[in-house]
């Protein structure tokens, strides 16, 4: 097996040591509204948002940032691509609803760059801000010489295991119906995956207000699991 795959599995693997697994990204407000009862209304989410949630833009960013990294590759014009670079980043950043998800983000950025840094891969500039979700896997999938297509349904994949991963925790739903819902959304995470390779970020519509409100509302609850 190459580097390359190896650095692969990392990326997609729930132990990837970023911290996901302290977050539910508004899945534990849903149970307290009675919103998630099984595997079904579990599932069920992670389709919704695959197909009309914000996550569908982040990964679009994915693409803008790694033809970036690409044109600096190249050309060697670093000021004005990393302008762009930042302008975007910050953008996507600025656009989470929540100040949970905001410092989510923040968080497990900060850690997949160090990981990335561990592997012998400097940043391209002393990164001392606030940087998105986005960015990083995107400069992780760059560095691991993965291509557009495999990055971005590594990012729906990792994601949905996380996912999975916060509802065995807290319905629980059991680890064999776990798995078949990740075997179950593979199609979908493809189709979704295809789509956004043949749009660009201004054809990307997205409408997640319920989601919206459920990380909002977890600050609020009296008992809790997950930091968001």
């Amino acid at each position: 097996m190459s580097k390359s795959h190896l650095l692969k599995y990392l990326l997609i693997s729930p132990n990837l040591p970023v911290g996901g697994f302290c977050y539910s990204e508004g899945m534990e407000s849903y149970l307290h509204n009675k919103n998630l009862t099984d595997s079904n209304s579990v599932k069920e989410l992670i389709i919704n948002e695959l197909k009309i949630g914000q996550i569908r833009l982040d990964a679009r960013l994915l693409i803008e940032f790694f033809d970036i990294f690409n044109e600096i590759n190249n050309t060697k014009n670093l000021k004005n691509n990393l302008q762009k670079l930042l302008s975007l980043d910050q953008w996507i950043l600025s656009s989470k609803d929540s100040l949970e998800i905001r410092e989510q983000q923040i968080q497990m950025s900060r850690s997949l760059f160090d990981l990335t840094k561990e592997f012998g891969f400097e940043y391209l500039y002393e990164n001392k801000k606030n940087s998105s979700w986005s960015l990083a896997w995107s400069w992780a999938c760059y560095c691991f010489e993965i291509t557009k297509l495999e990055m971005v349904e590594n990012f729906f994949y990792s994601w949905s295991s996380n996912q999975l991963s916060a509802a065995l925790r807290i319905i629980p739903i059991g680890s064999t119906k776990a798995q078949l819902i990740q075997r179950d959304l593979l199609a979908v995470i493809s189709k979704v995956s295809k789509e956004i390779m043949d749009k660009e970020i201004h054809d990307i519509y997205f409408g997640n207000v319920g989601l919206t409100m459920a990380q909002q509302n977890h600050n609020e609850l009296y008992t809790k699991l997950f930091r968001n």
